[in-house]
Order: C-alpha cells, then structure tokens, then sequence
C-alpha cells in the first residue's frame, strides 16, 4: 500500500492563553504534497473543474438488492467524471459506496462469507470495468461485530484490488466505525468527517477549537479521538462542509453554502459574525443569537493552513456542488494546497 509521508509541525505557543486562528509554519522546510478531495453526489450538478482536485469520490452507490454485489446510481455521472481524467491525467476516480441503517444491506453482506466474497469480487470487477483508481467505503454506521466483519471486508477488497488502488473508508468525527489502527493495515486513508459536529443551531457544527457556541465536538477534539485511538495525523484526510446547520426558521436545518452568501442580511435584520476561538463565521438574529453555522473562505484557509502544519493527508468536502457560482470555497481550497495560483 502506498503511503505519503509528512513532516509534523508542533503549534505555535499561546499568548496570554489567547487562541489565534492563523496557524504557523515557519520551520517547515518543504511543502509536501497534500490530497484535496471532492465528494461528488449521484444527482446532476456541477462536477469539480479537473485542475483543482487531486481526486474525486463519487458516492453513487451502495450494496445491492441481493447484497451480493454493486448498485451504481447514474452510471452516466460516472462516465462524466472520468473524463476529467483527460483534462487531468493525474486526477484519481473513487466510486464512493454508502448507506446507513439494516436496510442498508452492509450488515447482511459483511457478515456472511459467500456473500462477502462475491461482492469484493464484484468490487474488482467494477474498478477494473471503469478503470477506477480505487474504492471509498462509507457505510455509517458498523456496531458490535458488525464492525470486525467491516474489517474482515477491507482486508479482502484490498486484497483483490492490489496495493496500486486505494482503498479508502469516511469515518465520523468521533472516530467511530470501526478499529481504526487495524483498518489502516488495509486502507490508504481515513476521511474524516468533521461537520455536523453541533448537529445545528444555536451551535457551530465545523469548529477548529471549542469556543462557547461549539457543539458536540470540534476538530481538535475530533483529531485526538483518532489519535486515542492508534492513527497518526498522516492517516487522516479531513473533512470541510460546504454547508451550514441553520436553526429550521430562519435558515433551513441544512443550508448550501451558496444559499446562505445569497442571502441579505441586513434587510432580514441578520448579521454576519466571526468566531476567534472557533474559527468560523456565524449568522445572527436581531437578538443576537447563532442562527446558522457554516464556513467561508477565511475559515477554510485556516483549515488548510491547520491540515498543513498537522502534517495531516489533506482535506475532502462534503461536496461541489454545495459551492457559490464562483467556486469561492473549492478556490480556496485547491490554492491552499498548490493546486492553483
């Protein structure tokens, strides 16, 4: 299995137990290469543009009826993004499979070895018919020995698949799923996802570090979790949302970010705020009070700064085609990680 080493950088001291936002590297000697990953969904939208994404995790499918093998969703969406492979040579397709609950499926399959064992050979024949780079697993959520058979499925897809294609596994912000040290004997990564850590307003659900309107967890914690629990910070791809969590009134429960920039706030008698601690901007009502939490591009940019000075894989985000017209949040993100000017 291919791994990316990266140089770990150590946190700047705090100034008068002040936590600042931007984050510095000035030891860093060499800037390593850093995955930037868009999760991409079933239903038509915008694709990423080719140039700015080191790969794309298309989640579009999930085990089938007979749980025995694949069910992709909008075959034609696939072929769509594998053609940025010409615009892109180096960009690398995942097929993204998910599902949550029994009716999932992932319970019946994972646990019996006929049924196990055909759908990995279907997992080879499905890469090996496209040409995917690679498979990223995303059932949420395993529980009890549902997770060791989760385990067993990665050590047999990695095993039919080789070490040259990724094999790969989103896992919640907690870090639960699964064992995570014994997962990564099998995957390239974990995806991290670090969003709908409040659940939704009055609380941030993407904060850095925890501040007063933080939730139920923030990234920091999110990383220790993970680290409590056998990964190193180069395992580790974390996640960015391109939404925000509204309070059901004023902003819906989830809220696409280019719906939230489109909004006039002052003539709705909102405001735009910033959190210093958290390191994420929030919208308030007439009384003051948190009514949507989300990202903008200053927060992403201290994402990535932090993902770069943790020595982290890279960032994904939950997904394109959640971004403004101008692609102000992708932008960001593929500046900050070398992709573009």
């Amino acid at each position: 299995m291919k791994k990316i080493l990266f140089s770990i950088f150590g946190l700047g001291a705090l100034v008068s137990g002040v936590v600042a936002c931007g984050n510095k590297n000035a030891d860093q000697q060499k800037e390593p290469d850093y995955e930037c990953i868009a999760y991409v969904w079933e239903a038509e939208g915008k694709l990423p543009p080719a140039n700015m994404v080191t790969a794309i995790n298309y989640l579009a499918a999930n085990p089938n009826e007979t749980h025995d093998g694949i069910k992709i969703n909008n075959e034609a969406r696939l072929l769509k993004i594998l053609d940025l492979k010409k615009e892109n040579p180096d960009l690398k397709v995942l097929l993204s499979l998910g599902g949550a609950g029994e009716e999932s499926g992932w319970g019946e399959m994972t646990s019996s070895d006929s049924l196990r064992a055909a759908f990995v050979a279907d997992c080879k024949r499905v890469v090996d018919k496209y040409g995917l780079d690679g498979l990223d697993f995303d059932w949420e959520f395993p529980y009890g020995d549902q997770q060791d058979d989760y385990l067993t499925l990665f050590k047999d897809v990695r095993e039919a698949l080789g070490p040259d294609k990724r094999v790969t596994a989103a896992v919640g912000f907690f870090g639960n799923g699964f064992n995570l040290a014994e997962g990564m004997k099998y995957l390239d990564y974990i995806n991290l996802m670090t969003y709908d850590m409040g659940w939704q307003a009055p609380y941030h659900h993407t904060s850095l570090r925890r501040s007063d309107l933080s939730g139920v967890s923030t990234v920091e914690e999110s990383l220790d979790s993970c680290l409590k629990r056998g990964l190193e910070y180069k395992d580790i791809v974390l996640g960015l949302a391109f939404y925000g969590r509204g309070d059901a009134k004023n902003f819906k429960g989830w809220t696409d970010y280019r719906d939230i920039v489109n909004r006039d706030l002052a003539a709705e008698g909102m405001e735009e705020r910033w959190d210093s601690v958290a390191c994420v901007p929030y919208i308030v009502d007439s009384l003051g009070t948190l009514i949507v939490g989300y990202e903008n591009p200053k927060s992403m940019k201290i994402k990535c700064d932090y993902i770069k000075e943790k020595g982290l894989r890279g960032g994904m985000y939950w997904r394109t085609e959640l971004d403004d017209d101008s692609l102000s949040l992708t932008r960001t993100v593929a500046k900050e990680f070398g992709l573009i000017d």
